[in-house]
C-alpha cells in the first residue's frame, strides 16, 4: 500500500479517552465529515486460525478497494463500553469532493442552478388573510425569502423553488453554492451517494466474477460474514442531544466532581449547521406543519414523503371525524330515546344487580349507536372521501416531486447492486448495449412468488377456520361454568389466534424476502414495490379475515346441518338479538386502540428501557477505576464517545415499510368497515398525531440515522389504497344492505341486492367523475416544468460556450421592444443540413400527418362500434337479471 494511503490509529480507552466533540467537530485528525463508519473487533487480528485469517485477508482486501475508489479512510480503537476488555476498531471513511461529485454525475441526481429561484403564487385577494395566518401560525416549511422582480419592481416572496437540471461536473460552476464544498450536497445526497458507492463495492477477482456471477462479495457480504461487525451512516453532531443530556445527569449523579468534560482544543472545529436541533425544534410541535423541506435535507425523499403522505392524511381527516362524530351522538341521541322505557323499568333494589345492569344497558346504548339510519349516508360519504384523499395525494405528490427534482428518477434510476443480467441487449435511448434479464423467466418466478403467497393467504383463513371452530365446539360442550368457558371459549382461542398469527407472519416474511431476492428486480424501487405487495397481501388477510367473518358470515343460520356441518346445536350468532353489526363495530373499535400498542411498546418503551440499562452498566463499569489512580485518570471518566453512543443505539431497519403497513392497515379500517363505526376517522386522526410526532423523536434521537433514498413517489402503496378504497366500495354497500339495522328492515332478498348494486353503482360513477375532473398535476406545476425545461435548455446552451457564465443572465427577461431568440439546439452544421433537406422533410411529414388522420379516423369509428355493442350487450344482460329477479321472486311467492 503507498505511503499517502497509511491507515491513522487513535487509543480511545479509559486510559486515554476521547474528549467529548460538539456540535459541528470532526471526528478525525484532518476536521473533515465522516459520511459512513465500519466497525471490526481488534482481537481478530491477533488469532492465528484459518477462519480468522481469512476473515483479514477479505478485510483488508476490502479496504484496498476502498481506497481504489478514491475514499479517505482513519481508523480509531475504542474500548467496548458493554465489555471494557474488548476493543473495537472503527474505520472512518470520508467521500472527497471530487469523488462525489463523480458518483453525482453517475446517477444523475438534479442540482439547482444559481441565481433561478421561482417565488410562490401569489394568493387570491380574498385569502390573503388566511394565507398570511398559516403562514405566521402554522408553517415550518419556507426554505427561504428572496427578493424577486416582477412586472418592474422588487416584491419579497418565499421561495418555492429553483430550477434544476442533472449534474455535471464539467458545468459545475452553474450549479447553486458550488464553492462551498461543505453544503454543496444536501446530507441525505451525500449519505446516499456515499453508501451507493460503498455497496456497490466488489473484491472479486475478474474470473471470479465470470465463474460465479451471482456472489457478489460487497459490503453486504462482510456484513453476513461478520468481517465487519457492524456499519452505519452517523447522525450529524448536535447541541441538544436528549440521549446525551440524561448520560451526563446520571454519571454527575454516581461521579459527582470527580466526572469533568475534556474540551478539544482551540481551531479545531469544524462549524456545520445544526440540522437537528433546528428540526427538534419545529417538527415536534404539534401545533405546527411538518417543515417538509428539512426533512427532506436530512433523511431523503422517501422518507420525507411519507411524513408528507400522513399529513396530507391528518388534514384530510378532520371532515369525516367532524361528521362521524355528529352522526355518533345523532345514533347515541335515538339509542337513549329507545332505551329509556325500559331503563325506567327496572326493579332490581341490590345496588350489585342494578350496577351491573346499568353497565350493560349503557355499553348496549352505545352499540347501537354506532348503527342509526344515516349510517347509509355516512358510508356513502365516506366511499367518496376516500377518492378525494387520493386525487388530493395525488397533486400534492406531483407538487413535491417537481420541487425536490425526482418527478423523472425513476426513469434514470441505477440499477441495483444485486441485480444480475444473464444477456445483453441494446439499450433503445442510449444505444448501448445493457445487460438485462429475461422476461420469461422473471414471469415465472413471479408465478411461483404469487402461488406462494396464495398458499399462505389460504393458511390464515384456515387457521381463522380452526378457531372459529375451536370456539363454536367449547362453546357447546365446555361452557357449563361460566368461570371455565371465559377461559376456554375467550381466552384460548385469543391465544391460538395470535400465535397463529405471528408463526404464520413471520415464517412468510422470511419467504417473502427470499422471494423477493430470487426475483432479480433491476432497480430498488421495482424490488421495493414487488416486497411490499407481497407482505401487505398476507397482513390483508390477517388483519381483515375476522371482521369479514363477523360482518358477512357469522349469526347466518345454518338450519340443521350447523356451522361446518356439525350439528343443528352447533351455531356462531351474534348475541341474543344476533346483531352483528353492534358486534363489528365493537370489534373495530377494539382493534383501532389495540393494534397501535405494539408499536408504541417497541418504539418507545423498549429503547427506554434499554437506554436505562446501558446507562447503568456503563456506571457500573466505570467504577471499576482504582482508587489509586492518579487524579488525571480519574478526570477521564467522561461520557462515551460520540462514535460508540451512535454505534450503541439499535438500527431502524426499513423505516418507511413498517410504518406505511401500520398506517395503511389503519386507513383500511376507515374504508371497508366505515359504516360500522362512525368515530373510527377520530381514532384515527388520535393515533396519527401521536405516531408522527412519536416516529419524528425516533428519526432524530433514539435510533440509528437511516439510509437516505431518492423517491418521486410513495411506490406500490398508492394501488394498495385506491383498492382498498374499491373494496371498501363493495363492503359498505353488502354491511349496508345484509348487516346493519337499516337494511335488516327489508325482508326480501331481491331488495337488499338491488341495494347494493344501487349503492355501488353510484358511488364508482361519481368516483370516475372525480378522477375525471380532477387533474393528477396541477396546472400551475405544468406550467413551470415547461418554463424550467426552456430555461435549462438555454443556460445549458450557454454553458457549453462559456463555463463562466452566469445563469441569471441568460434568462433574465428582455426589455421592452427586444426581440426573442429562439433557443438554439443544434450545432452550425446540423443547421445547414436541416436546411438543405427542409422540402424532404415537409414532404415527409405531410404524408404522415396525412395518413396519421386516415389511420385515427378509422381507429375511432372502430372503438365507436366496439362500445355501441358492448352497450347493448350490458342492457341485455341486465334486463336479463331483473327479470330473473323478478321471477325468482314470484317463484318464492
Amino acid at each position: 500500500m503507498n505511503s499517502e494511503y497509511e491507515l491513522k490509529r487513535r487509543s480511545s480507552s479509559p486510559e486515554s479517552p476521547p474528549h467529548r466533540r460538539r456540535r459541528g467537530e470532526s471526528s478525525n485528525k484532518e476536521l473533515k465529515r465522516i459520511d459512513y463508519v465500519l466497525i471490526y473487533e481488534l482481537d481478530e487480528e491477533e488469532k492465528d486460525d484459518a477462519k480468522t485469517q481469512e476473515k483479514n485477508k477479505l478485510r483488508n482486501k476490502f479496504k484496498e478497494a476502498i481506497w481504489e475508489e478514491g475514499l479517505e479512510m482513519q481508523e480509531d480503537e475504542i474500548t467496548d463500553s458493554k465489555n471494557f476488555d474488548k476493543k473495537n476498531i472503527f474505520i472512518k471513511i470520508h467521500v472527497p469532493f471530487e469523488r462525489i461529485c463523480t458518483q453525482a454525475e453517475r446517477v444523475a441526481v438534479e442540482m439547482n442552478i444559481r441565481g433561478l429561484s421561482i417565488p410562490e403564487d401569489p394568493p387570491p385577494s380574498y385569502l390573503e388573510w388566511f394565507y398570511e395566518f398559516e403562514r405566521k401560525h402554522l408553517k415550518t416549511d419556507n426554505e427561504a425569502k428572496k427578493i424577486f422582480t416582477i412586472d418592474g419592481r422588487s416584491v419579497e416572496r418565499y421561495t418555492v423553488d429553483s430550477v434544476a437540471t442533472t449534474f455535471e461536473k464539467e458545468k459545475m460552476k452553474i450549479f447553486e453554492n458550488h464553492s462551498d464544498v461543505n453544503t454543496f450536497f444536501r446530507p441525505a445526497l451525500r449519505c446516499f451517494l456515499a453508501n451507493d458507492i460503498l455497496i456497490n463495492i466488489d473484491i472479486r477477482d475478474e474470473a471470479d466474477r465470470q465463474n460465479e456471477p451471482l456472489n457478489r462479495k460487497g459490503l453486504k457480504y462482510m456484513l453476513m460474514e461478520k468481517i465487519f461487525l457492524d456499519a452505519f451512516i452517523m447522525h450529524d453532531e448536535s447541541d441538544i442531544d436528549p440521549m446525551e443530556e440524561e448520560e451526563k445527569k446520571k454519571k454527575e449523579r454516581e461521579f459527582g466532581s470527580r466526572f469533568v468534560i475534556d474540551d478539544p482544543p482551540e481551531g479545531k472545529k469544524l462549524i456545520l449547521p445544526d440540522t437537528r436541533k433546528e428540526l427538534h425544534e419545529s417538527w415536534l410541535r404539534y401545533r405546527k406543519y411538518q417543515p417538509l423541506w428539512k426533512i427532506r435535507n436530512y433523511f431523503g425523499e422517501k422518507i420525507s414523503l411519507y411524513f408528507a403522505w400522513v399529513g396530507t392524511l391528518i388534514v384530510s381527516l378532520w371532515i369525516p371525524t367532524l361528521l362521524g362524530l355528529a352522526i355518533f351522538f345523532y345514533g347515541l341521541y335515538l339509542s337513549i330515546e329507545h332505551n329509556i322505557n325500559n331503563t325506567n323499568q327496572l326493579n332490581a333494589t341490590d345496588p350489585l344487580t342494578l350496577t351491573k345492569s346499568y353497565v350493560e344497558r349503557s355499553i348496549q346504548v352505545i352499540r347501537q349507536a354506532f348503527d342509526n339510519k344515516v349510517t347509509p349516508y355516512y358510508a356513502l360519504i365516506m366511499c367518496l372521501w376516500g377518492t378525494l384523499f387520493l386525487e388530493f395525494w395525488k397533486r400534492k405528490n406531483a407538487e413535491l416531486a417537481y420541487r425536490w427534482d425526482v418527478d423523472y428518477f425513476e426513469e434514470t434510476e441505477p440499477d441495483r447492486p444485486q441485480f444480475q443480467g444473464t444477456q445483453k441487449k441494446r439499450d433503445p435511448v442510449t444505444q448501448e448495449e445493457i445487460w438485462y434479464y429475461p422476461f420469461k423467466r422473471q414471469l415465472f418466478k413471479f408465478m411461483f412468488s404469487f402461488s406462494i403467497l396464495i398458499t399462505m393467504v389460504f393458511f390464515v383463513l384456515i387457521s381463522v377456520a380452526m378457531v372459529i371452530l375451536y370456539r363454536v365446539y367449547t362453546a357447546v360442550n365446555l361452557c357449563s361454568d361460566p368461570k371455565i368457558c371465559i377461559i376456554v371459549n375467550a381466552l384460548v382461542p385469543a391465544l391460538l389466534n395470535a400465535i397463529s398469527i405471528m408463526l404464520l407472519g413471520k415464517l412468510y416474511e422470511i419467504l417473502a424476502y427470499k422471494l423477493t431476492n430470487w426475483e432479480n428486480h433491476r432497480t430498488q424501487t421495482q424490488y421495493d414495490d414487488a416486497l411490499i405487495i407481497k407482505l401487505f397481501a398476507f397482513q390483508f388477510a390477517n388483519s381483515y379475515a375476522s371482521l369479514f367473518y363477523i360482518a358477512f358470515f357469522r349469526g347466518i343460520n345454518y338450519g340443521k346441518d350447523g356451522i361446518f356441518g356439525l350439528g343443528e346445536k352447533y351455531t356462531d350468532s351474534c348475541g341474543t338479538d344476533n346483531n352483528c353489526m353492534a358486534m363489528l363495530s365493537l370489534q373495530v373499535l377494539v382493534l383501532m386502540i389495540v393494534k397501535p400498542l405494539p408499536k408504541f411498546l417497541k418504539d418507545i418503551i423498549l429503547p427506554w428501557l434499554l437506554k436505562k440499562w446501558r446507562l447503568r452498566k456503563i456506571c457500573r463499569g466505570k467504577r471499576r477505576v482504582d482508587d489509586t489512580e492518579s487524579a488525571q485518570k480519574k478526570k477521564s471518566l467522561t461520557l462515551p464517545d460520540f462514535l460508540e453512543r451512535e454505534r450503541l443505539k439499535p438500527e431502524l431497519g426499513d423505516f418507511t415499510l413498517g410504518e406505511y403497513t401500520e398506517k395503511v392497515l389503519i386507513y383500511g379500517y376507515l374504508m371497508i368497515f366505515a359504516a360500522s363505526l362512525p368515530v373510527a376517522p377520530l381514532i384515527a386522526l388520535i393515533v396519527y398525531l401521536i405516531d408522527i410526532r412519536v416516529d419524528a423523536g425516533r428519526l432524530l434521537w433514539w435510533y440509528r440515522r437511516p439510509i437516505s433514498t431518492i423517491a418521486q413517489d410513495i411506490g406500490m402503496w398508492y394501488g394498495i389504497l385506491y383498492v382498498l378504497n374499491v373494496i371498501g366500495v363493495i363492503s359498505n354497500a353488502c354491511l349496508i344492505a345484509f348487516t346493519s339495522h337499516w337494511g335488516r328492515s327489508f325482508d326480501e332478498t331481491y331488495k337488499k341486492l338491488l341495494i347494493v348494486i344501487g349503492f355501488e353503482h353510484i358511488v364508482f360513477a361519481v368516483k370516475f367523475i372525480i378522477r375525471i375532473l380532477v387533474p393528477d398535476v396541477p396546472r400551475f406545476i405544468q406550467r413551470r416544468r415547461r418554463r424550467e425545461k426552456y430555461q435549462v435548455a438555454k443556460i445549458l446552451e450557454a454553458a457549453r460556450r462559456d463555463p463562466n457564465i452566469n445563469p441569471a443572465d441568460v434568462v433574465k427577461p428582455k426589455e421592452p421592444g427586444e426581440k426573442h431568440q429562439k433557443t438554439s439546439y443544434l450545432s452550425s452544421e446540423e443547421k445547414s443540413k436541416l436546411l438543405e433537406n427542409n422540402m424532404e422533410l415537409r414532404e415527409r411529414s405531410s404524408m404522415a400527418e396525412n395518413s396519421g388522420n386516415i389511420a385515427c379516423f378509422f381507429s375511432i369509428s372502430f372503438i365507436f362500434r366496439i362500445m355501441i355493442y358492448l352497450l347493448k350487450r350490458c342492457a341485455f344482460l341486465i334486463a336479463n337479471r331483473i327479470a330473473l329477479i323478478f321471477e325468482i321472486r314470484l317463484v318464492v311467492l
